[in-house]
């Protein structure tokens, strides 16, 4: 796969956008760019995420990969139509935005135990299999081509539910399974723990030194990379030599990037044609 090739777009800001429109044309514009990998997940937007990219599908299926994922919490269904929730929510980002006087700031607490990462959770075969049939109707796709247990390790998955997947993958039903967890989690796993997985999905960049090695740990692996420009300056060319850097590092792989800036996705992209 060239450079462009490798790359994939997050979709965790979709529901963020003023209106499902602003989230077609960014949609568009990405694919226009040569993108054809597209990462989302039930729990981006409370469900909104997955629809919006639903939508977009329409009439492209043949022309894109998608990822979505399995093994959070999904929370309550939204109940407020698209286009609404969306409108309250560019609305609330103004409001948040506004300076806030020295003296109504709160004063920052120091971490407590509920700041914690929370005890691991078993997942069992009803749940998966309740937030897969979910994920296909939001998708409007009969086939995921990239099924990812997001922030857990397989060992939290009862026998049943790993069952459920591996028989997902034999029927073509997806495409291949993957784990989406903390890098630093990730790097406690053994080859032997991940035999009936395909990909590992993490962060990986600058900010994240101690994740160089997990390539070499799991050569097998198809490596899937995230949040590489956390940390990375803005200004010049930083952010693209960055993305460009970590294109390079995964020959065989994926490096995923997000932004609701279509001019900034351009300007990554283009050094990557460069």
């Amino acid at each position: 796969m060239s450079g462009i090739d490798r790359l994939g777009f997050g979709c965790v800001a979709l529901a963020g956008l003023a209106s499902p429109r602003r989230a077609r044309d960014l949609l568009e514009g990405v694919l226009e760019l040569g993108i054809r990998h597209f990462d989302t997940a039930p729990v981006y937007g409370r469900g909104y995420s997955e629809r919006l990219l639903g939508d977009f599908l329409r009439g492209k299926r043949q022309q894109v990969s998608i990822a979505t994922k399995f093994g959070l919490p999904a929370g309550q269904a939204p109940r407020l139509p698209i286009e609404l929730a969306m409108g309250l929510n560019a609305l609330r980002r103004r409001l948040r935005s506004r300076p806030t006087p020295a003296a109504a700031r709160p004063a920052s607490d120091p971490p407590s135990a509920a700041d914690a990462e929370p005890p691991p959770r078993r997942i069992g075969r009803a749940e998966v299999e309740a937030s897969f049939d979910a994920s296909r109707r939001a998708l409007g796709i009969d086939t995921i081509d990239l099924y990812l247990l997001h922030e857990a390790l397989p060992s939290s998955l009862e026998p049943a539910a790993v069952d459920f997947l591996l028989k997902l993958r034999e029927a073509g039903k997806v495409g291949r399974l993957g784990v989406a967890a903390r890098g630093s989690r990730t790097l406690a796993l053994t080859p032997s723990e991940l035999a009936d997985w395909d990909v590992l999905q993490y962060e990986y960049g600058p900010a994240w030194p101690q994740h160089a090695e997990l390539p070499d740990r799991f050569p097998s692996m198809t490596h899937i990379f995230h949040s590489c420009l956390r940390g990375v300056a803005r200004d010049g060319n930083a952010a693209a030599r960055t993305l460009a850097a970590c294109v390079s590092a995964n020959p065989r792989g994926r490096v995923l990037f997000s932004s609701a800036n279509l001019a900034h996705i351009r300007d990554n992209v283009g050094a990557l044609r460069a």
